[in-house]
């Protein structure tokens, strides 16, 4: 069994293994509060009321956002409708290093805030983590984010959503060194091949530069933990490329690097 040191060494030594590690790590995180959530929602004729649930989830939370190995800037649970007792909708969720938790203004707007969002809808709709952003989190903090998302599941039944909030900006800090070890205009995409960081000064966060970059299996597959249970296993695949989208690298094609089966790739222009 590797040490987490060595297993960091190892990861570090591949510059595509490094990008795709952040995120995999703090799903890796959150995912390991679903066991927690899934016993309190254990009974469905007995769920619990939203205190509980926020009391519970605080302390894990706190943890993640306060820890500081990853710049995590929120993180929490979100219920599914009518998941916890006594409310329609909640939310335990804090952001920021005081740890100051995210109220909904009107029990009205709930549906709106949440539950139409990419962060939520997807890994209730399909059972596996996800990766959404960057986009603007009007509902929370204004700044462009990446959330990285759960599903949490009792009985047979989808009952809400972990996860974690990290800043584009922070991500810029940390994984442009890495992106510029693959190719001195590397970026990383998302799903639909929006940039989420680009060593191009010239290629904004949110520009659409590589439709199809990211495939379907790829932004449906889930996260497995390796053999031994110690970390999270990479999935590589062999390298293809797409044509880009505007004006930037017109006449070049672009490589894409799939980044394990999280719905995230790394591209970077070729003659």
């Amino acid at each position: 069994m590797s040490s987490l040191a060595e297993l960091a060494a190892e990861r570090h030594a591949d510059p595509l293994a490094d990008v795709t590690g952040f995120f995999e790590e703090i799903l890796a995180e959150v995912s390991g509060w679903v066991p927690v959530l899934t016993e309190l929602f254990s009974d469905p004729d007995r769920p619990p009321g939203g205190k509980r649930v926020t009391t519970t989830m605080q302390p894990l939370a706190a943890a993640l956002v306060q820890r500081g190995e990853w710049p995590v800037v929120g993180a929490g649970f979100v219920a599914a409708d009518q998941a916890v007792a006594d409310a329609a909708w909640h939310m335990a969720w804090w952001q920021g290093e005081t740890m100051e938790r995210l109220v909904l203004p009107a029990l009205a707007s709930a549906s709106d805030a949440y539950m139409r969002r990419e962060w939520f809808t997807k890994p209730m709709a399909t059972g596996h983590p996800h990766v959404t952003g960057p986009y603007v989190d009007f509902l929370c903090t204004d700044e462009y984010t990446m959330t990285m998302t759960v599903p949490v599941t009792a009985g047979g039944r989808r009952v809400g959503v972990a996860g974690a909030d990290v800043f584009v900006e922070s991500l810029e800090r940390v994984l442009l060194p890495t992106l510029k070890k693959l190719h001195p205009a590397a970026a990383l995409v998302n799903h639909v091949g929006r940039v989420v960081v680009s060593a191009d000064a010239q290629l904004a966060a949110g520009t659409l530069l590589a439709p199809g970059a990211v495939q379907a299996e790829q932004a449906l597959a889930t996260v497995e933990a390796s053999k031994d249970g110690d970390a999270v296993a990479y999935f590589p695949a062999g390298p293809r490329t797409v044509l880009p989208r505007g004006e930037r690298y017109t006449g070049l094609k672009l490589t894409v690097l799939n980044c394990g089966r999280l719905p995230l790739a790394v591209v970077y222009p070729v003659d």
